[in-house]
């Protein structure tokens, strides 16, 4: 089994949480019998870090006496919080990797997971993973996700173990500039052209569910991938339930992905794909459906829009005709022309119903490109004679253009 530490003698060691659960629970206890230690001991004092006493017994003091030089305190306290957050590997950086088995009378970790302390399975699982660290590299991505209090978010993601688990870190920063940080453990599975995140996050000892994330990664491996773009679901810090795009960005190290991060701006590409896409639904139970929203009540104007119609629009003297669907239910807007295709369509009941909007783009044979009509709602769904309108849009010159539209029933 010694071979399986040689020639990586100044890497990252990497630990099971069962494994390092056990380490830790046994310098404790070693400390504690060493010193004649009864009862609790207080963290800063039994690690050796922060204001305590130098001149009492500390685990700061005894590994720097095992490792004959600089034992920072607070590291292995640290590694407590990470697996008491949940992580699933805990890696101990080089300089400790021998230390703390050492301290403990072991040679190294092969010793100490061959004693009578570890089940078969939990054996097998921690030479898996040392006999593993050679070729497994971990990837590092920055996501963007149009996100709360209606701003550009950015969050950071490792991904570990030949794509089997992954880390999600965000921090957030409130109005007093004070951070919370949110971290999220998880495993991701791959289905044909798609990657899975499933995610939890534990608050103390307590593991609840995170959010959800599937990513499109084609029959190429994501690794070759700079860019992948998915969808994700799950509840934000307001406990909403909440859906949205994301995008996220390779980066070469676990430093460029925290520098970038910590930079305020923000890829100008990236925003203009991803702002404004997010579905919010709160956190409340209506009785009466016309209490979902502040639209629900106007549902009716939608309703009575229904139909065919032929527009007309008068662009600087000129007429420009085209016939749309209004589909009922769906409220899509269909071209009734076969030479014309309607994308980017809205239909909308605006100012407590009494406008209706209609939004689309047209790529065609047809003089506007873009263009916005607004319609009194009341007029529109009530009368049986053409209505008058006002548009504003681009013509197929990119030309700004505004004017009246006629819209009759056909």
């Amino acid at each position: 089994m010694e071979n399986i530490l040689k020639g990586h003698d100044n890497e990252t060691l990497l630990l099971t949480k069962q494994v390092f659960t056990m380490l830790i629970n046994s310098v404790i206890i070693h400390f504690k019998e060493s010193h004649k230690i009864e009862g609790k001991y207080k963290d800063s004092q039994l690690y050796g870090f922060g204001s305590y006493d130098t001149e009492k017994a500390n685990l700061k003091n005894d590994l720097e006496l095992v490792l004959r030089g600089y034992v920072n305190g607070k590291y292995l306290y640290n590694k407590l919080r990470e697996s008491s957050s949940g992580k699933p590997v805990i890696k101990i950086s080089r300089e400790y990797r021998s230390l703390f088995f050492n301290y403990l009378g072991y040679k190294d970790v092969i010793e100490f997971i061959e004693s009578d302390s570890f089940t078969p399975k939990q054996r097998d699982k921690q030479f898996d993973l040392l006999n593993k660290r050679g070729s497994i590299i971990d990837h590092y991505y920055v996501c963007y996700y149009f996100g709360e209090d209606n701003k550009m978010n950015k969050g950071q993601v490792i991904v570990y173990n030949d794509w089997k688990t992954v880390e999600m870190i965000y921090v957030y920063v409130d109005e007093n500039e004070a951070k919370g940080v949110y971290t999220f453990y998880g495993t991701i599975s791959q289905s044909e052209d798609f990657a899975h995140f499933d995610t939890k996050y534990f608050v103390g000892n307590k593991k609840s569910e995170g959010a959800k994330f599937i990513f499109f990664i084609g029959k190429s491996s994501p690794n070759e991938r700079h860019y992948l773009i998915g969808t994700y679901s799950g509840f934000d810090k307001y406990d909403r339930a909440i859906a949205g795009k994301m995008i996220l960005k390779k980066f070469d190290a676990k430093a460029e992905i925290e520098e970038e991060v910590n930079d305020k701006s923000f890829d100008p590409i990236i925003c203009q794909e991803l702002n404004k896409v997010r579905l919010v639904v709160e956190s409340n139970i209506r009785k009466n459906p016309l209490m979902f929203s502040k639209k629900s009540p106007y549902a009716q104007v939608l309703t009575k829009s229904a139909g065919d119609y032929a527009f007309n629009f008068n662009v600087e003297g000129e007429n420009y005709g085209i016939n749309l669907k209004i589909e009922k239910h769906h409220y899509n807007i269909v071209s009734l022309n076969d030479s014309v295709i309607i994308e980017d369509d809205k239909v909308l009941a605006l100012n407590k119903g009494q406008i209706l909007n209609l939004d689309f783009s047209v790529s065609g044979m047809f003089h506007l490109q873009k263009t916005s009509i607004y319609i009194n709602a009341m007029d529109f769904v009530n009368k049986s004679k053409g209505v008058e309108g006002q548009f504003n849009g681009v013509d197929i010159n990119n030309n700004i253009v505004s004017g009246i539209v006629y819209i009759s029933k056909l």
